[in-house]
Order: C-alpha cells, then structure tokens, then sequence
C-alpha cells in the first residue's frame, strides 16, 4: 500500500513538472520558431511518404482546427485594448498556441495516416501472437511470464513515447509514425503469444 502511494506522489510531481516546463516553454517559444517546426514536419512528410501524404495530412489537420483560428482570431481581437507590450505578448502566445495546436493535429493525422497504412500488419501479426498461444496450449507449453510483461513494457513505452513525440515543438523526423505502429504490433505479439492460460 506505501509502495502504490509512493508511486501516485511521485507521478503526481512528475506531472507537476511537466505541466509547468510546458507553460514556460509556451511563455518564451516565438511564432517563428512554431512555423519553422511546422513546415519542417511538412517536408519530412513529403520525403518519406510523397506530396499526396502531405496533402492529406495537412488538410484533415486545417479542418481540424476551424473552430481554433476562429477563436484565436476573436482573442486576438480582445487584445486590443491592452497596453502596447502586454498586447504584443499576449499576441504572440494566441499565435503560439495556434501553431503549437496545428502541429500537434499535423502528427496526430499522420500517425493515423500510418496506422490505416499498417493495420493489416498489425491485424497478421496480432493474430500470429493468438495463433501461437493456441499452440502452446495444445502442445501443453508454459509460456513466459517474462516475455508477456516484455511486451506490456515495450507498448506502455511505446504509447508515452508517441504521446511526447506529438507534443514536442521542435521537428522530428516523421519516420517516427510508422515505428510506433510496428512496436505496437510487435509488442501485442510478445504480450499476446506469451499470455497466460488463464487470464
């Protein structure tokens, strides 16, 4: 029971801690700097998957966020009235969020985008893990604990590395997308293959 409160304290500081790195790096990050990042992911889209991927990507991304630039547009609007330094800033960051907000629905869509491209290997190769579970059970072989928890490591890894890499407001190679569907599919055959026989 300590252990389990010691751990909920110690990722409630770690959020804690996120939470506030991610406020100062949206006080002090430019607009330029948000764009830059932007058109950089654009064209690591464009040299991995083509100007068609792109297109797709960019377009569900700018449809996405309508009701954002409205709303930015509105809070630029009641900037207006501030002081001139305060109304500067406090642009800046209406353009900041904007931006940041736009290139995290840019790698959302192109994750999903992968993910429809990779989905039959992940259906194979989850089915393959099913497979030779049925096997080993038939055969009255004990799978590995060991492996199972492996593979349950390597996808919870997996999903908080995806969550960061959407996050970030530097670019990153877009390769990063399809390697995230493999280790899924990858890890669901260890966890899968390796599953207990009485779950």
């Amino acid at each position: 029971m300590a252990d389990k409160k010691d751990k909920g304290s110690s990722g409630a500081v770690v959020a804690m801690f996120v939470i506030l790195g991610a406020m100062a790096v949206w006080s002090l990050i430019s607009p330029e700097f948000l764009m830059n990042s932007l058109q950089a992911e654009r064209a690591f889209a464009i040299q991995m998957g083509g100007i068609d991927s792109d297109r797709w990507i960019y377009s569900q991304s700018i449809a996405a966020s309508m009701d954002f630039i409205k709303d930015s547009t509105s809070a630029i609007k009641d900037t207006q009235a501030l002081p001139s330094m305060m109304k500067h800033w406090s642009q800046e960051r209406v353009i900041v969020t904007w931006l940041w907000y736009s290139l995290i629905t840019y790698r959302a869509y192109m994750l999903l985008l992968y993910f429809f491209i990779l989905f039959p290997f992940v259906i194979a190769i989850t089915m393959d893990g099913w497979g030779v579970r049925e096997i080993s059970m038939h055969r009255f072989s004990s799978q590995s604990p060991m492996k199972h928890r492996m593979g349950v490591i390597i996808s919870n890894t997996t999903l908080i590395a995806i969550a960061i890499w959407i996050a970030l407001p530097f670019p990153i190679p877009s390769v990063v997308a399809p390697l995230a569907i493999i280790a899924i599919g990858f890890s669901s055959w260890v966890w899968l293959s390796n599953l207990q026989k009485r779950i």
